[in-house]
């Protein structure tokens, strides 16, 4: 008897775990596809095919698939997740202006949801996608300034700071760039006085650029072409004190103080 209870017993648990595991194949197999692909129900499975889409880099479907999710299913609970990954998409589309437009609808409409922080610093992040070279047009590199400043403000512990923060720098550097080379071609045109004002502009915009060090050395050359001697003498001064024992942070910075030392022996007293 006992045995037979046993084997009785034994056959209900294999029952239970067949039963089991035939329930999660299904579950498996109503979830997904042959291919992997998602294909929950509802809603929920048009957002998360759009997700799935955009992870695996086919881009162009993930924005119809949440192009689609967002028009047909405004009240979707899953909103806020769709409009996010609709904005990283175009991000990565290389349209970044639809990209701005996603995350700016996010944090207008959602205020509160967990994709706003992430919103603020993608702002940044595709006006600085759009950075051209400093010889081209700077509306990219100083709006992403402003976007990245406005992150920083809201989030001055937040997640993306670091980022953040080395995207400023290299915005810096771009902008301190693009103001020494229009303040170069203000003095190939002869005019020293309106080169000066690029050349502290470039330093303005940040004193430990790379370009910094070019930028001194222009305010003094553009005295010496005006034969302000006194003022050369205190911009060379100037230089060769900020670029102290270590002129090699700057670009050219050894070569431009020895030149600025040269320029100081020989200018008139």
């Amino acid at each position: 008897m006992r045995l037979n209870h046993l084997s009785r017993t034994s056959r209900q648990a294999s029952r239970a775990a067949v039963q089991v595991l035939l329930c999660m194949t299904i579950c498996i197999a109503g979830c997904a596809g042959g291919n992997g692909s998602v294909r929950g129900p509802g809603p929920q499975g048009v957002f998360l095919r759009g997700k799935q889409a955009y992870e695996r880099g086919r881009h162009m479907e993930a924005i119809e698939l949440l192009e689609a999710f967002e028009r047909q299913h405004p009240g979707s609970q899953y909103i806020d997740d769709a409009i996010f990954y609709l904005g990283k998409a175009h991000q990565a589309n290389r349209e970044q202006l639809l990209a701005r437009q996603s995350f700016e609808r996010l944090i207008e409409a959602f205020p509160r949801s967990s994709y706003t922080e992430d919103a603020f610093f993608e702002i940044g992040r595709s006006w600085f996608l759009e950075m051209r070279s400093p010889a081209l047009d700077p509306e990219p590199a100083e709006e992403a300034m402003r976007a990245f400043r406005v992150y920083e403000r809201r989030y001055p512990d937040g997640k993306y700071r670091r980022e953040a923060e080395d995207a400023i720098r290299k915005v810096l550097e771009n902008l301190a760039k693009k103001d020494y080379l229009n303040a170069r071609t203000y003095m190939r045109l002869g005019r020293p006085e309106a080169a000066r004002r690029y050349f502290h502009k470039s330093l303005d915009r940040w004193l430990e650029a790379p370009i910094a060090a070019k930028a001194a050395q222009g305010i003094a050359q553009s005295y010496e072409r005006e034969r302000r001697w006194p003022e050369a003498r205190e911009a060379y001064s100037w230089l060769l004190d900020h670029l102290g024992d270590t002129p090699k942070r700057y670009e050219d910075g050894a070569k431009i103080a020895r030149m600025a030392r040269t320029s100081l022996d020989r200018l008139p007293q």
